[in-house]
């Protein structure tokens, strides 16, 4: 009829203008006026139904191919009539018997099977008296039984995915990519059964051929699903790989076992790009991509996703990483081990755990003992490179001859006392991983330059070698000076600075976080326990030394001091159990030392008074220069430091208690030093 034979061609239309000639020949309109029409002789005839061969005969000589046109519905009603009640009895109705049978094989094939079909056409018999649920047409009405209640347009006949795959076999057009993105736009608004889709992929030469060269020559277990996760396609290879012995083709890949670790990766909606993920059998790693074919269409997916074993690389790949940290090129450190509870740590933090995932360089600045290197290593444990090595070098403690080669690597032969074979440099050691160059305000401008080369062309030069050689390496830089100063200076390049400033951490002073210090100091106290017999605790005097004093060693200089006193002090840990040069901080700080001019001073402590005593009763037996005043005091006893010793007879010099002699004469107790002596000894 004309009404299906317009909708046909304009399908056809759209889908192969361009390559192939279309003619139309319409019995209903046309019967017995044939003649008059020149109509060429045809390469394929699509006929529309097996009982239009004896009026298609005219047009068909030894070359031609005859298709037999099966038709299907849109995939919006499918999905509406898969809602009806299990049993609902259903006739298809259709003015030719062929329409209505293969509706109904075609409405069973997308599996409604909560349908019991029958068929209807004009003048059939067969249906009178019998009671229907549901009639469904598309657009001729003529054949829907008077009693029926609930009546369902099925809308246009569409021509099937088969038909158009035929067409494209017949016509040799199918290996073209134009015709095949056409037929796939086509259908992505039928419904479809699955076997028909897999048709696609198994008769599309391009696809046969596609799949040929990943099951013969790659080792890759591929499978291709649509977007209800149903397998379309799959290679022997990966039915090996997961261990399938029946046939996965129109399966779910939920009703899969050995998948069902796997779902969440295959459920996600974009594409996958070597994924390493865990396989349902114990021990073996897996590598997973995951890419939509049909791209250019927005509405309908259907993916390739490619697993590869990669059990023994992953293997081979945890003995590098044993071998790195034999090495020591590994990162010891988490951002879980920065101690801290003030705001701006915290903000610091998150800020870091940002940058990790940005695959940039980073500089890292701050003062001496700040922890940079904890930074720098916390760093690379967040990123993607954690599983790769971790090298640092400080750039102030090698030598300049040496640093390039120490960097770069150097071929066999490449200056005297080159190591036989070369060696490799710090950059290819830290491949795919990070390399920290800590204080990097100290390079020279020409390495300044070569290291500017390697990060923007990702290559290096060995010395005295000629090849170029490529790296993967992400670059921290750190330093205690201030860059930008040197770069109006004239000692640091613009160009390298600019390249290192994309990402900044900036870590504070301890004095500007010291509401961190109680934890800091418990921590570093607790990493001193497993020595000690007794438990750490630390005087309240000394905790409000600490928050007062300016630590201009920083966190560094913090846990060396408690790392002193739990190794020399007794628990409670207090003031005289400080290193020195903080024990007369202290007294600076507190304005004691002006005590020991004092005598009568309530302020004065005993550790002091016997201080003075000592060095008193020594001088008044002999003069004695500082040096070996200091051994006098050991060998009795009394330990006093430089620093100490030195600040303590300067006072007692200036208020006139000792004097200085020429030469190597010492220095002696005036009058005045004796009298404070008698008083201080009684």
């Amino acid at each position: 009829d004309k009404a299906s034979n317009d909708q046909y061609i304009k399908e056809l239309f759209s889908v192969f203008a361009g390559f192939l000639e279309i003619d139309s020949y319409c019995w209903e309109i046309e019967q017995g006026r044939h003649s008059s029409r020149d109509i060429a002789v045809p390469d394929v005839i699509v006929m529309g139904s097996p009982y239009s061969l004896p009026e298609t005969r005219q047009f068909i000589n030894d070359n031609t191919k005859i298709i037999l046109l099966s038709f299907t519905f849109g995939k919006e009603i499918v999905n509406n009539l898969k809602s009806l009640p299990v049993g609902t009895e259903t006739v298809t109705c259709y003015k030719h018997y062929s329409e209505a049978h293969q509706a109904a094989y075609v409405l069973y094939e997308m599996g409604l099977q909560n349908l019991n079909l029958y068929i209807n056409y004009l003048n059939n018999k067969n249906m009178v008296g019998k009671k229907m649920d549901v009639a469904l047409y598309s657009g001729y009405r003529d054949a829907i039984p008077n009693d029926v209640e609930t009546i369902i347009d099925l809308g246009p006949m569409y021509l099937s995915l088969n038909t158009l795959l035929d067409i494209s076999m017949a016509a040799g057009i199918l290996n073209n990519e134009e015709v095949e993105k056409r037929i796939l736009n086509y259908c992505s608004k039928l419904a479809l059964p699955k076997n028909h889709t897999s048709f696609f992929f198994n008769n599309s030469s391009m696809a046969s051929m596609s799949l040929k060269v990943v099951t013969d020559c790659i080792d890759y277990g591929m499978i291709i699903i649509d977007q209800e996760n149903h397998i379309l396609n799959y290679n022997d290879r990966f039915k090996s790989m997961f261990k399938i012995d029946s046939e996965p083709a129109d399966k779910s890949i939920s009703d899969i076992p050995q998948l069902v670790t796997l779902t969440d990766e295959i459920n996600n909606t974009g594409e996958v790009k070597d994924k390493i993920v865990e396989s349902a059998f114990k021990g073996k790693q897996l590598l997973m991509s995951k890419e939509k074919i049909n791209k250019d269409n927005p509405e309908f997916d259907i993916f390739l996703i490619l697993f590869k074993d990669i059990t023994e690389i992953y293997s081979l790949e945890t003995a590098f990483q044993k071998q790195a940290r034999k090495q020591g090129h590994i990162a010891k450190h988490t951002f879980n081990e920065i101690v801290h509870s003030c705001e701006k740590m915290n903000m610091l933090l998150e800020r870091c755990c940002k940058i990790a995932d940005v695959d940039k360089p980073t500089l890292i600045v701050g003062e001496s003992g700040t922890g940079k290197e904890l930074f720098a290593s916390s760093i690379h444990n967040a990123s993607k490179r954690s599983r790769f090595p971790f090298v640092a070098i400080n750039c102030a403690t090698i030598p300049e001859n040496l640093l390039e080669s120490e960097l770069f690597g150097y071929e066999e032969g490449a200056f005297t006392g080159a190591r036989k074979g070369g060696k490799t440099g710090l950059f290819q050691s830290a491949n795919k991983g990070t390399l920290f160059l800590d204080e990097i305000g100290e390079l020279s401008l020409e390495m300044q330059a070569k290291l500017l080369r390697t990060l923007e062309e990702k290559e290096i030069m060995r010395v005295g070698g000629d090849e170029i050689i490529s790296i993967d390496t992400r670059i921290i830089a750190a330093t205690n000076r201030d860059l930008k100063s040197l770069v109006e200076s004239g000692k640091f390049r613009l160009d390298l600075y600019y390249r290192l400033n994309t990402l900044t951490v900036s870590i504070p002073p301890l004095r500007d976080r010291i509401n961190d210090l109680p934890a800091l100091v418990d921590s570093f106290a607790a990493g001193e326990k497993s020595s000690q017999e007794y438990p750490i605790e630390f005087t309240d005097e000394v905790i409000r030394f600490f928050m007062s004093y300016k630590w201009p060693g920083n966190i560094r200089e913090l846990r060396n001091c408690i790392e002193y006193m739990v190794s020399i002090g007794t628990s409670p840990l207090g003031i005289e159990d400080l290193p020195d040069y903080l024990h007369d901080e202290y007294h600076d700080i507190n304005g004691t030392s002006a005590s020991i001019l004092m005598p009568h001073s309530v302020s004065i402590s005993n550790s002091e008074k016997n201080e003075i005593l000592s060095i008193l009763a020594i001088l008044k037996e002999r003069p004695v220069g500082r040096r070996k005043l200091t051994d006098i005091l050991q060998q009795s006893g009394t330990y006093m430091s430089e620093y100490r010793l030195r600040k303590i007879m300067d006072n007692l010099y200036r208020e006139g208690y000792i004097n200085y002699g020429k030469g190597s004469a010492g220095c002696h107790i005036t009058n005045k030093g004796t009298s404070l002596y008698q008083e201080l000894s009684r």
